[in-house]
């Protein structure tokens, strides 16, 4: 799914895309490959705010840079909502 997700974000057919990662998503929610995917996709039908949510989230959970790891929290909790103000 992630190989012809990408190939369709890549030909520019970001529709199908879109529906070919997010069932991708729906089956393997805890690939974070096409995760990373359906937020390109995300990205290119509009839709950047969940797209920058969902990496976020695959970087917080991911990384081993402790210079992301020190701010692991205040990260994830803007990966919630990116226009949430306190």
């Amino acid at each position: 799914m992630l190989g012809l997700g990408s190939t369709y974000r890549a030909l520019g057919d970001y529709e199908k895309a879109h529906s070919v990662l997010e069932r991708g998503v729906e089956l393997f929610p805890a690939d974070r490959g096409i995760l990373a995917f359906f937020a390109m996709a995300l990205y290119n039908i509009g839709r950047a705010k969940p797209a920058c949510e969902i990496l976020l989230g695959v970087l917080t959970e991911t990384t081993s840079d402790p210079s992301i790891s020190q701010y692991e929290k205040a990260i994830s909790l803007y990966a919630e909502d990116l226009d949430r103000t306190w």
